[in-house]
């Protein structure tokens, strides 16, 4: 499908994703290709935040309450970055990547089949999940 030196950096993206971000082995697939259009597109994709666990999300929550506009949108207290495999490890079905581009980062989103938080009622323009 695709070229083998392509493939390779995207088996390096997944195991990368996996191990330091915490996500899902096929939404780190997706978010590898993501990655990729987004740096094609000129977007400077940075990922702030994978897998959470549920402290961390509290931690946030509790910032954002507290007035912390750094957390840019308000933590949903029940979120995909808190997801677990049925062996309970971390496998989140939810990325944060910042770039400069929300709009068009969240438009190439759905043209892959990836959800935009972009979009949400209460928009969080770094959010991608399945």
């Amino acid at each position: 499908m695709y070229s083998s030196d392509l493939q390779k950096w995207i088996d390096e993206a997944v195991k990368y994703l996996k191990s330091s971000w915490g996500l899902d082995a096929s939404f780190a697939g997706q978010v590898a290709l993501l990655f990729l259009y987004f740096h094609h597109y000129g977007l400077s994709p940075v990922i702030t935040s994978g897998w959470r666990s549920p402290e961390k999300q509290a931690e946030l929550l509790s910032r954002y309450n507290a007035g912390d506009r750094s957390v840019l949108a308000k933590p949903a207290i029940r979120s995909k970055h808190l997801d677990t495999n049925w062996l309970g490890q971390p496998a989140a079905h939810a990325v944060d990547i910042s770039t400069n581009n929300p709009q068009m980062a969240a438009n190439i989103a759905q043209a892959l089949g990836i959800g935009a938080g972009y979009f949400f009622s209460s928009p969080d323009p770094v959010h991608y999940q399945t």
